[in-house]
């Protein structure tokens, strides 16, 4: 399995876009790319983002 490119985010980046995953008023395309990106930080493999 292939995992997903090695992001780092600093600590504000990781707040800002977990506020934009858990955002009710927030669109849904940013939703799914803030969550994505948060899953790629993480090291997840690209299967499981998916």
């Amino acid at each position: 399995m292939r995992v997903a490119p090695a992001i780092e985010l600093s600590d504000e980046e990781r707040k800002t876009l977990t506020r934009y995953s858990r955002g009710r008023n927030t669109p849904v395309n940013v939703v799914l790319r803030a969550k994505v990106i948060l899953l790629a930080a993480d090291g997840l493999q690209k299967m499981v983002i998916a």
